[in-house]
């Protein structure tokens, strides 16, 4: 299955784009220069924290693809002020999202 078959498949299972619950807290994954990769990488590890997260990146065409925790941060840093991404767990429980303004959130 391509990048953007699995974005297609699987999209409807992430919620929307801007969350609006006042305990998701949002924070800088970009500091003016760079994507902030290891702001990234704590981010999913503490509010998702699994071996593999799915991610989806609102390009186009859309693409998603499953990858390790230890190497999610770097792929969705080259996306940071790009496109809006999401993380999820593999079986969308809990979920970030990385604005394409460089911040993120997630659901504690």
């Amino acid at each position: 299955m391509s990048p953007a078959e699995f974005f297609d498949e699987i999209a409807l299972r992430f919620p929307a784009l801007w969350p609006q619950m006042p305990e998701w807290d949002w924070v800088n994954v970009h500091d003016g220069e760079a994507p902030m990769t290891t702001v990234i990488s704590e981010l999913l590890e503490r509010l998702i924290g699994t071996q593999e997260v799915v991610v989806l990146v609102h390009s186009e065409p859309g693409i998603a693809v499953a990858l390790p925790m230890e190497s999610a941060a770097r792929y969705i840093a080259t996306y940071v002020l790009k496109h809006e991404v999401q993380v999820s767990d593999p079986l969308f429980t809990h979920f970030v999202t990385v604005s394409k303004t460089g911040v993120a959130t997630g659901d504690a």
